[in-house]
């Protein structure tokens, strides 16, 4: 006789009951969530306990203060310690919710239901995922006793800022163990798994302090505390730890673990700990000092040779939200001004048509673009004529390299610095054009402190190394390989001029003056750079054992007050390099002359040269010529006019003049720098009559004034003095009265008064030979 068939409904409960019987994962016992990751620095100093989804610490119910777990019952799940895994009631009202809503947002979840989302991983909402969980809560309490699976949640449960389970949030929050929490400490902590991000501490202690008292209330209802009590907690102020205590160096330690393969359970870094103490506490005592318009600052050291990360300050308070603390300053994309210009100059110099003697125009430019015309200015404000190549890097003016950018071109430009290591600049030459030269695109601090490495080493950068080695949970020490070197495209002779240009502070006292920020006690080639509208600071510096670079402005991008790279980034610069001490000197590599040239023209000194300098060159490259800027002239005292055969001898002077090319003779009139005649009295007298030129002024008298003389005071008394000014290059200077010149010198000259109507003028001779008069002044002598 047949079986009569099971109804399917019937077969479907059964299998689910079935399922429930299934076996936990090994995962679920409560001591697997705690393998942590060390990661230390170079000598084991601990700088963070993490795992991939949270630091953790083992801890077991006799390890908790009984405050705590009356604490999460009353707040997550009363009902606890009556359901199965699921309170049908809680679900029921959830349901009811979601429904009125059209979305899921109530869970009804037990504590129970959330262990079982952490062990799933998911954080997915939707139907599926809480019967998924209703499903596995059940299992978990068939499997374990409720001890078991409070166990769970206090070791699996996330607390915010990477920290899972109550143990390494009590140490994080409290700096203390979970079984010495006071009951608000209790309080605090079970509110936070709820939102973590949202009831922060450290971000919103407001929010988690109103999270604070929803606790408390939770533990009032429950009877677990007196409302008396309840208030006197309520008012109690919360004392948390530095976070920086438990959590050093917290950008380079998310970077490394980032970076990291696998599950290791420690992480040897490159770090050195009491190095970034120091560089931390640098960048924040120096950001005390600044205008409040500077809120941020990043700096980075490294190991030349190795590529090793020593020290690494991604903000100056990773915890500060305000100024955005948890950017990372080291590696975000910012126009890093004037500090990528060795390589404009890197490129100039191999090209073997400039040298660092070579004669650059610092003169007013204008620019034409495919974005539109610019005018580059100086950091000063001010054009300083004929510069020679080496004061033009040290010193950062503008003009020069923009000169260089247009001789060289924009294409060519890009190749280099992108050869030089600066990947970020991935738009097109046109995009940058020549302000590229300028710092117009964007680099990251670590990138350029490694393009700088290259100029220590030689031509070649080392990779970034930021792990030593790591070791596997079975125990094995992994050592992380060194990669090779990169070529920098930099000619070893050529880094060699950059570093010998960088830190020499005489180039660098027209710019910077001297004994600032940028000179140290040791060779040190050192660069800033500041961005447009004073956004952005940066300072590097490269000693033959370690490059630092530093930058320093807002993370939000807004300007600061005449913050520029000397005085916002350079004195965390000085003080790194400082700490890290001397390097010994740069290696003189083949391929590199010196020889003595005239610092005016950049050519061998000549007979009337007054200066000598001894200069560095690539070989093959040192000038053959003769230095023709200086020339002696014998001038008529008289006059300032060439002297000539009817001069006599006693009224002859031999003056030295700098002659720069005529493209600079505006310049030299407008810095009062004279130029020299070319002709002489005869020839003045020869050439064309008078012309007004506004070159030549009479301030006093003034026109129209009238004078009466006094009849008592002597006539020898009663004198005007008289007062005007002239261009700087004109020549013989005098007063004239109704035509008639005055045997005085033109500063000191003094008129005689006598009755009458009179006509004062002043006179003069351009160095080209052409006479000159100011407009006159009419005076009235009265008797």
């Amino acid at each position: 006789m047949p079986r009569p068939a099971i109804p399917w409904p019937l077969a479907l409960v059964a299998l689910a009951l079935l399922s429930l019987a299934w076996p936990l994962p090994a995962s679920v016992a409560p001591n697997d969530s705690v393998v942590s990751t060390r990661v230390t620095d170079r000598h084991g100093v601990l700088l963070r306990e993490a795992r991939p989804d949270g630091r953790s610490r083992p801890v077991g119910l006799d390890d908790v203060h009984p405050d705590v777990l009356a604490a999460l019952v009353a707040t997550e799940d009363r009902h606890f310690y009556r359901h199965p895994g699921v309170n049908p009631l809680a679900i029921a009202r959830a349901t009811w919710q979601n429904l009125r809503r059209g979305e899921v947002h109530s869970g009804g979840s037990t504590l129970t239901m959330q262990v079982a989302r952490t062990l799933r991983g998911q954080a997915e909402r939707s139907l599926w995922d809480k019967l998924a969980e209703a499903h596995l809560a059940l299992r978990l309490e068939l499997w374990l006793a409720k001890q078991d699976i409070l166990e769970l949640w206090l070791n699996r449960v996330s607390f915010g800022n990477g920290t899972r389970g109550i143990e390494s949030a009590a140490h994080l929050y409290f700096g203390k163990s979970a079984r010495d929490l006071t009951v608000a400490e209790a309080a605090l902590l079970v509110g936070l798994p709820q939102s973590p991000s949202r009831y922060d501490p450290f971000r919103h202690p407001e929010r988690a302090r109103a999270r604070q008292r929803d606790v408390f209330d939770a533990l009032a209802q429950s009877g677990h505390l007196p409302e008396h009590e309840r208030d006197r907690l309520a008012d109690l102020p919360v004392s948390l730890a530095a976070p920086e205590a438990a959590f050093r160096a917290p950008h380079f330690a998310e970077w490394v673990l980032g970076e990291a393969e696998g599950t290791p359970t420690e992480i040897r870094t490159t770090l050195d700990a009491s190095l970034q103490a120091e560089a931390e506490q640098i960048v924040r005592a120096h950001l005390d000092r600044l205008d409040q318009s500077v809120t941020s600052a990043a700096a980075v050291a490294l190991d030349n040779r190795t590529g090793e990360v020593l020290a690494y300050v991604g903000s100056p308070d990773f915890w500060n939200a305000r100024i955005g603390g948890q950017n990372d300053g080291v590696r975000m994309l910012r126009q890093p001004g004037s500090a990528v210009k060795p390589f404009t100059y890197a490129l100039a110099l191999a090209s073997r048509r400039y040298t660092p003697a070579s004669i650059l125009p610092d003169l007013d430019l204008q620019v034409l673009e495919a974005g539109g015309a610019f005018s580059p200015a100086n950091y000063d404000g001010q054009f300083h004529g004929p510069v020679p190549l080496r004061e033009a890097l040290a010193s950062s003016f503008n003009v020069p390299a923009v000169h260089l950018a247009r001789e060289l071109g924009s294409d060519a430009l890009l190749r280099t610095y992108r050869q030089a290591g600066l990947a970020t600049l991935n738009q097109s030459a046109d995009h940058y054009g020549v302000g590229l030269t300028l710092g117009n695109g964007e680099v990251r601090l670590l990138d350029l402190a490694r393009a700088y490495t290259a100029l220590a080493r030689g031509g070649t950068r080392p990779a970034v190394r930021t792990i030593r080695w790591s070791r596997s949970a079975s125990g094995d020490t992994l050592h992380t390989p060194h990669r090779p070197a990169e070529d920098s495209g930099i000619d070893p002779a050529v880094a060699y001029l950059l570093t010998d240009i960088l830190s020499d502070p005489d180039a660098r006292a027209p710019g910077f003056g001297r004994d600032g920020p940028l000179e140290l006690p040791f060779p040190a080639a050192v660069k800033t750079g500041t961005s447009k509208d004073y956004r952005d600071n940066w300072a590097i510096g490269t000693t033959p054992t370690h490059t630092v670079a530093v930058w320093v402005g807002n993370f939000d991008g807004s300007p600061m007050r005449w913050v520029s790279g000397v005085s916002g980034a350079g004195p965390i610069l000085n003080a790194l390099l400082r700490t890290l001490g001397p390097g010994g000197d740069f290696a003189w590599p083949s391929g590199i002359e010196d020889a003595t040239v005239c610092p005016a023209s950049g050519l061998r000194p000549g007979a009337a040269c007054p200066t000598r300098r001894r200069n560095l060159f690539l070989a093959g490259t040192v000038p053959n010529d003769t230095c023709t800027a200086h020339q002696t002239h014998r001038i008529d005292r008289r006059t300032g006019l060439l002297a000539d055969a009817d001069t006599p001898p006693a009224l002859v002077d031999e003056r030295l003049y700098t002659i720069h090319p005529p493209s600079y003779h505006d310049w030299m009139r407008e810095h009062g720098l004279p130029l020299p005649p070319s002709v002489t009295q005869a020839d003045v007298a020869t050439s064309d009559a008078l012309a007004y030129s506004d070159r030549l002024r009479v301030e006093y008298p003034a026109s129209g004034s009238v004078y009466r003389i006094d009849p008592v005071l002597r006539r020898d008394f009663q004198r005007l003095r008289l007062r005007g000014t002239a261009d700087p290059d004109l020549l013989d200077l005098s007063w004239w009265v109704d035509g008639e010149r005055l045997d005085a010198p033109m500063e000191s000259a003094s008129w005689t008064l006598a009755p009458g109507h009179y006509r004062i003028e002043l006179r003069g001779v351009s160095p080209e030979g052409h006479r000159l008069r100011g407009r006159p002044a009419e005076v009235v002598i009265r008797g």
